[in-house]
């Protein structure tokens, strides 16, 4: 059977009944999943694109269920400050000063740092988030969207 990718001799953690596959087959085509399970019950497949993933793990993506992912471009600042003095005054006073265009970069920067570490969804809540939509999208990971909302 033809694949794109075939992934060989790695562990697999399916996330179904605590089962480990090790020695594990992954084979993709056209960005579909065609089989995932022990190598030596898998069907005979080809592909110009063979991986040796032994020693690696293969798992599902992990989900970040809380973030306020354009806040990356804040990363650092005033990291020694009590946390209602660095909200009250660093921070909302920067954000009072965000635009469309900061939200999706700092979204976009998250996305990247996202995928880097096996992140595939997260749920976010901020402001301008048809920018971090936009963002998603481009990076192709998957989120659910939100509005912050803050008391006054």
């Amino acid at each position: 059977m033809k694949a794109d990718i075939i992934i060989r001799g790695c562990i697999i953690l399916p996330m179904v009944q605590r089962q480990i596959i090790d020695s594990g087959l992954i084979a993709i085509k056209d960005h579909l999943i065609l089989y995932v399970g022990k190598e030596r019950d898998a069907p005979h497949f080809e592909a110009d694109n063979v991986l040796d993933g032994r020693g690696k793990v293969a798992m599902p993506g992990l989900v970040n269920c809380h973030t306020h992912a354009a806040m990356s471009i804040f990363r650092g600042i005033a990291e020694d400050q009590e946390l209602e003095t660095w909200l009250e005054e660093t921070i909302w006073p920067l954000e009072a000063k965000l635009r469309p265009l900061d939200v999706y970069q700092g979204a976009l920067l998250s996305c990247v740092e996202m995928i880097r570490n096996g992140t595939t969804c997260f749920c976010d809540m901020y402001f301008y988030e048809d920018m971090v939509a936009r963002a998603v999208e481009e990076a192709g990971l998957r989120a659910v969207l939100a509005p912050g909302i803050i008391e006054a």
